[in-house]
């Protein structure tokens, strides 16, 4: 039994030479390529981000300290519209690479939104809690958002069920 595991793994060309190096390659692109579901990572992160900015600039502004809350919301708005376009500008892909691809785009978003936070901090020089909480907090609800819609995505094209990804048989 295990013997015909190994002569199936092992590709012969016509002239009766192992051909082992387009084995590998074969095996590597078993993997289905889809494709992310945009619609879906767009309209959940969108309101991740107004729900979490709702509660967190209004929290902070009942504690007096508003200065700047809607500057911290707006610089997660610019990251989260930033790791959005790289998701949106990669093609489709094997399943197990997307997840490189959202680390990236998770990595751009959160470069993104300190950088512009820590510009507004040191431009306007809003005061500190009112520009930070709200702009962690609605990074955290953005990376939760995401991270809700990518795992059932990449786990559905694991097992070949693909849960809302578009899922294509990958070329041989």
């Amino acid at each position: 039994r295990n013997g015909a595991k190994i002569r199936a793994a092992i590709a012969i060309d016509p002239r009766g030479r192992l051909d082992l190096a387009r084995r590998a390659m074969t095996h590597a692109s078993s993997q289905p390529v889809i494709r992310m579901p945009m619609q879906r990572l767009i309209c959940v992160e969108l309101l991740a981000w107004l729900v979490s900015g709702a509660v967190a600039v209004g929290a902070v502004s009942a504690l007096g300290h508003g200065g700047g809350s809607l500057m911290g919301a707006g610089a997660t708005l610019a990251g989260l519209v930033a790791g959005l376009l790289v998701v949106a500008m990669t093609p489709e892909r094997e399943a197990f690479r997307w997840a490189m691809v959202q680390v990236g785009a998770s990595s751009v978003r959160m470069l993104v939104t300190l950088g512009i936070g820590f510009g507004l901090y040191k431009s306007l020089e809003p005061g500190k809690i009112g520009l930070w909480a709200p702009l962690l907090l609605t990074s955290l609800a953005v990376l939760a958002a995401e991270v809700m819609v990518f795992l059932p995505v990449l786990r559905g094209a694991g097992t070949g069920a693909g849960t809302g990804g578009s899922v294509t048989e990958a070329s041989v």
